[in-house]
């Protein structure tokens, strides 16, 4: 019988074995191996097709005729336990711990959102809270959507950059008026 480094080595083209295509082409496993090898170096080369042709019936089909049948029998005298009474009956002592975490938990979720929200809903500013934070120029820059400073800073900027135009309009004004009086 042929092993997997046997069908790697005919794949590679390593060796050449005319018993062991003859094996490939009864043994439907060997031959499915032999095809997923092929599969494994197309992907390897960067030559898979757009489309795969992957067929799983016929192992999905396998694995159900050997999954076993789940056969439900009720005794007459019997009802089926009710979800909590399964719960009792597997933990214990430990069901009503549950129940009070759980409890605890829902309590300070809703406590949290309603501190959050008259925090939030409170406030006498209609603006929204400034942040300060620190970028790695050491900086301090407030961040918010509503704050005004970063518009002013921006006016105040083209304000000193009209300033050093008309400054710098005025010296060449003054060098030119001067080489005329030198002419």
């Amino acid at each position: 019988m042929a092993n997997k480094e046997h069908i790697s080595a005919l794949v590679d083209g390593e060796i050449q074995d005319k018993v062991l295509l003859e094996q490939l082409g009864r043994d439907p496993e060997l031959s499915d191996t032999f095809g997923r090898y092929h599969l494994y170096g197309d992907a390897m080369r960067n030559e898979l097709p757009a489309r795969l042709q992957l067929d799983l019936s016929d192992r999905i089909a396998a694995a159900l005729e050997q999954e076993p049948a789940i056969v439900a029998s009720a005794s007459p005298g019997k009802s089926s336990p009710q979800p909590g009474q399964v719960l009792r009956a597997r933990f214990g002592r430990l069901a009503p711990v549950l129940r009070h975490a759980g409890q605890f938990a829902v309590a300070a979720s809703v406590s949290a959102a309603v501190i959050f929200g008259v925090q939030q809903y409170s406030q006498s500013d209609p603006q929204a809270p400034v942040l300060n934070t620190i970028p790695l120029s050491g900086a301090a820059a407030p961040v918010s959507l509503n704050y005004q400073a970063d518009t002013q800073e921006r006016m105040s900027e083209q304000a000193l950059l009209e300033q050093q135009r008309r400054i710098n309009a005025l010296l060449m004004d003054h060098e030119l008026q001067q080489r005329l009086r030198q002419n």
